[in-house]
């Protein structure tokens, strides 16, 4: 059996942290680590999360706190940073609001290394359930019921959903990982991406496993998702040799259209209306990001 480590990056974490860190001690396949990489704040700092450790029975000894200071983080380089420290066979990167579903997922993403050509597997999303219905649809859009091997004749074909990876849930063969030198360090956004690509481009692949499920969705404003979109399309800017001979339009119109007919389908009017609204911000944060610095 692997041996697995699990990261999770914290910053200003709601309750749910401790029910994430709960739910992966009682995995069928335990992890032998669990490290909190806490940015500490004025809100929040090491002895508010030890606080929560205490409220809420956690005493396992596999669980450690890493702080380090905002002006420190960034999100390629402070995994880089937990990843270089990492001693497992396998490393696990999630996010703070990354709700396991059951017992089932460290072992449903292990697994996918069987094939010893994997170098990253990344787990199916599924929506909370006060997400909005144009967020149910868009993790359904991204993260189908269907499980895909990824290879380089994706990438050939010049199609951006070959690269797609996500670190909100993906567990890294560590010794491809070093071998390939691992994240981009510098980098805010599109750190697993940009490692995606790497490992395709070296004769290696990429797993979606749709059996490994997590709890994530989020309801973002328009503004929220102009600022996202914004900030994506400057990183992409700045790896062009990553990112140029990838079409995001052709998957965009059909995220659009798919959109429409799954909300209207569902008879909800306004809401289709407010889907196509988000749609144009993510649009024009995008051509914003892509146009200036």
């Amino acid at each position: 059996m692997r041996t697995v480590e699990v990261v999770i990056p914290v910053y200003n974490p709601d309750d749910r942290i401790y029910t994430i860190i709960k739910r992966l001690l009682k995995q069928s396949l335990k992890p032998d680590r669990i490290n909190i990489i806490l940015t500490v704040s004025d809100k929040f700092d090491e002895d508010d999360l030890k606080k929560g450790f205490i409220k809420n029975n956690i005493d396992d000894l596999s669980v450690t706190v890493t702080t380090i200071e905002k002006s420190a983080f960034n999100h390629g380089g402070t995994r880089q940073a937990a990843a270089e420290k990492c001693r497992a066979e396998l490393c696990l990167f999630m996010t703070q609001d990354a709700m396991p579903l059951d017992k089932n997922l460290l072992n449903n993403l292990a697994r996918e290394f069987d094939n010893g050509e994997i170098a990253v597997c990344y787990a199916r999303q599924l929506p909370y359930k006060n997400a909005a219905l144009r967020e149910k649809f868009a993790r359904n859009f991204n993260y189908p019921p269907e499980p895909m091997i990824k290879d380089i004749s994706m990438l050939n074909a010049g199609k951006i959903k070959a690269i797609f990876c996500s670190d909100v849930c993906a567990m890294y063969n560590m010794e491809i990982f070093r071998e390939l030198d691992g994240f981009e360090r510098n980098v805010d956004f599109n750190e697993d991406m940009l490692y995606a690509h790497k490992t395709l481009t070296n004769g290696y692949l990429v797993s979606y496993c749709a059996a490994a499920l997590i709890y994530h969705s989020h309801n973002l404003s328009l503004k929220e998702q102009f600022r996202r979109n914004r900030e994506i399309a400057r990183s992409q800017k700045s790896h062009p040799d990553v990112f140029d001979s990838l079409s995001s339009e052709s998957e965009g119109i059909a995220y659009l259209v798919s959109g429409i007919k799954y909300i209207v389908k569902r008879g909800q009017i306004i809401e289709a209306f407010r889907f196509i609204a988000d749609c144009g911000s993510r649009f024009i944060g995008y051509r914003i990001g892509k146009l200036f610095k």
